[in-house]
Parts: C-alpha cells; structure tokens; sequence
C-alpha cells in the first residue's frame, strides 16, 4: 500500500515538474555541448514519464498500462508544446521537441515491453 502510494505521488511530482519546467524561463540550464542538449533533455524526460505512469497504473492493476501510459505522456508532451506557443512569452512550439517527447516514449515503451518482467520484479 506504502509503495503504490510513492509511486503514484513520485508520477504525480514527475509530472507536474516537467509541466512547469516547460512553461517557465529557464536561464541557467546546464549544457552537454552536444548542439542537442534540449532535445537529449526531452527525450529522457518523456522517457522518464512513461517509465512512472507505467509503473503507477501497473500498481493500479490497469490491463493496458503500458498503452496508456505511452499515450498518455505523448498527450502531455503534446498540449505543453502547444501551451508553450500560446500561453508562454518565453517559449515556442517546437515540432522537434514534441518528436524528442515521442521517440523517449517510444524507446521507454520498447525497454519496458522487452524487460517489463524485470521492472514488474524489481517494483
């Protein structure tokens, strides 16, 4: 019971602090160097999403848990981009970071279908 509460409070947290990560002024950002740190950054973080919605709604006993929450993070990704156009002076929509969002969505998906006995185990 412990466990499924921190694992739904860590997604909850996750989640909410992408989504204000994403609409605020960001100035002091580590750098990589690598000319695609933001997109690097998208993509672990959506990663990172899906491995905790999954994770959340597998604890919730969800049939489709994988499925929903790849849709899920890929939904979430998709209004911030749109957000960050309308509703932020400081960002832009960026049809490459909602690409970034959706192939760390998409790779996460991949590992967790590959090893989810693993990850099923280890939660």
């Amino acid at each position: 019971m412990l466990k499924n509460y921190l694992i739904h409070t860590i997604s909850l947290l996750y989640t909410i602090s992408i989504g204000v990560l994403s609409l605020v002024h960001l100035t002091e950002v580590p750098k990589l160097n690598t000319g695609f740190d933001d997109k690097i950054a998208h993509f672990v973080l959506y990663a990172g999403l899906c491995l905790f919605w999954f994770m959340s709604f597998h604890a919730l006993k969800v049939n489709s848990s994988l499925l929903l929450a790849s849709m899920l993070s890929i939904v979430f990704g998709a209004v911030l981009e749109i957000l960050q156009g309308v509703a932020s002076i400081h960002r832009t929509t960026d049809i490459f970071d909602l690409l970034a969002n959706c192939l760390g969505v998409f790779a996460m998906s991949l590992i967790i279908k590959v090893k989810k006995e693993v990850i099923v185990k280890k939660f």
